[in-house]
């Protein structure tokens, strides 16, 4: 008992200077962590992307075989192109076709048409036939 009593006598016996120090000391030491933890897991971050560039980054030797390699493809697409005036003319020529054909072939409708005139002649031939 004699001791719950001191302890309440030792807090009565500390000042508000005091606790508002040790308020105070408290704080800043939480402040520092919280500073000093944010601080270091930027910098974790930042060692995780710099590994991330180091990993995907190309190497010389690397670097020079692709080029080598595209210039390939670029040499092939330059033997096999074939340029935009070869392909007007192509053009020109197909469309020159589909209007010989228009002016030379019938379309679906005017030979249906011919075929029922042909059939209507046909049924009046055999009605006469049918007469004598």
């Amino acid at each position: 008992m004699w001791q719950k009593h001191r302890c309440i006598f030792f807090y009565e016996e500390m000042g508000m200077t005091e606790w508002a120090i040790t308020t105070a000391v408290t704080l800043g030491i939480g402040i520092i962590s919280y500073f000093l933890k944010r601080t270091m897991n930027q910098s974790d971050k930042t060692v995780q992307k710099l590994q991330a560039v180091e990993q995907s980054a190309v190497t010389k030797e690397e670097l020079k075989e692709n080029r080598k390699e595209l210039q390939e493809e670029i040499n092939r697409i330059r033997e096999d192109y074939t340029p935009k005036k070869t392909h007007e003319k192509d053009f020109d020529e197909c469309r020159k076709d589909i209007k010989d054909i228009r002016a030379s072939y019938l379309t679906r409708d005017d030979f249906i048409r011919e075929m029922n005139k042909m059939d209507r002649k046909l049924d009046q031939m055999l009605e006469l036939m049918m007469k004598k």
